[in-house]
């Protein structure tokens, strides 16, 4: 989607007189979802960004843009489709930071692991969750609204789980610094990482309970 001069209002989304954010929209970004609802090509055309309200927001987007193959021609990549949640409370400015996609070798390691941040005003990073959407293809399309509909069903669903609250979220282990942060970790796949880290929280009689199971287990 084209960056241009002009600044669109979401006026469904935004309540007279409330306090606005404004989210940028870089020309290699292409807005499919806002809140839950498919956006308009139409609707967009010749914006450089949108006005909502302050609040919780969740966007899904691809990036599409033109990269260099290894024999010298060039090809279009459009990566996986993203769904971001953040919140916009106290944020009148919320910019798409991406990293550098020039090479195809810069697009498969997007692909694996995108490396996106929103930056506000003053360019310090906006909390944000940040998943791959899966998508299923059908004759007519890909029905974006409906996958992000069932992403945040499941994400309700899970959240209910009588594992959720015993077994708290540990996606960002990785980056977090604990007893488990010397040079060998990164040779450790992050389920090693993740054993070992609950193995230290466990008390005595669990640890003793799980090398028992974990002896029993086939070796391959």
């Amino acid at each position: 989607m084209k960056a241009g001069p002009l600044l669109l209002c979401a006026s469904l989304l935004l309540p007279a007189l409330a306090p606005a954010t404004t989210l940028r929209l870089a020309g290699d970004v292409d807005l499919l979802v806002l809140d839950g609802k498919k956006v308009s090509s139409s609707l967009l055309r010749g914006a450089d960004g949108i006005e909502l309200d302050n609040g919780p927001h969740q966007v899904v987007f691809r990036v599409q843009k033109v990269i260099q193959l290894p024999d010298r021609s060039y090809q279009r990549y459009v990566s996986p489709p993203l769904i971001a949640s953040f919140d916009t409370r106290l944020i009148s400015l919320v910019n798409v930071n991406l990293p550098r996609l020039e090479t195809q070798t810069e697009t498969q390691a997007f692909d694996a692991a995108p490396g996106i941040s929103l930056l506000d005003g003053n360019a310090a990073p906006i909390p944000v969750r940040l998943d791959i959407l899966a998508v299923t293809k059908t004759a007519s399309g890909i029905d974006y609204e409906r996958a992000t509909a069932v992403y945040n069903h499941n994400r309700t669903l899970a959240s209910h789980s009588p594992l959720s609250a015993t077994m708290p979220d540990d996606s960002t282990l990785l980056s977090k610094k604990t007893e488990l942060d010397f040079p060998s970790l990164q040779s450790q796949t992050l389920a090693e990482q993740r054993l070992k880290y609950w193995f230290q929280q466990a008390d005595s009689d669990t640890r003793n309970r799980f090398l028992q199971w974990a002896r029993q287990q086939p070796s391959s």
